[in-house]
């Protein structure tokens, strides 16, 4: 009985302790920055492909891309191009001309549509991500 008439009064003596103020509203001046505002970036910091132009070293190629569309029943590849960090592929699902955006890591599709040309798109083709 002792040791839980300890612990509630325990509790009860750092309940204030958990409900301290929070820091209040910051400004500007608060904020002390010692660097270099205006240094460029470094080069070496800079990547060959920042855009996602050409896929990575270990993403899938073109071929293993295919092939796992094709145990998903896809056939007839038109179209097959690394765009935005993504495979962009234009392929028949049985009668249907579908436009497929491919994961290039784990070869998932991230989107399934109907081919359109790019006629039923808001965007140009370069915008669409």
């Amino acid at each position: 009985m002792t040791t839980a008439l300890i612990a509630s009064l325990l509790v009860l003596a750092l309940a204030p302790a958990a409900q301290a103020q929070q820091p209040g509203p910051f400004t500007a001046n608060d904020f002390n920055f010692s660097g270099n505002v205006q240094s460029p970036i470094p080069p070496h910091l800079y990547g060959p492909d920042l855009d996602g132009g050409t896929p990575s070293e270990i993403a899938l190629s073109a071929g293993a891309v295919r092939l796992r569309l094709q145990r998903l029943g896809f056939h007839s590849f038109s179209s097959m191009q690394f765009r935005n960090g993504y495979w962009s592929v234009v392929a028949y699902h049985g009668q249907k001309k579908r436009q497929l955006t491919v994961n290039p890591d784990t070869g998932a599709l991230r989107s399934d549509r109907p081919y359109c040309n790019n006629r039923c798109n808001l965007y140009q083709i370069a915008d669409e991500f």
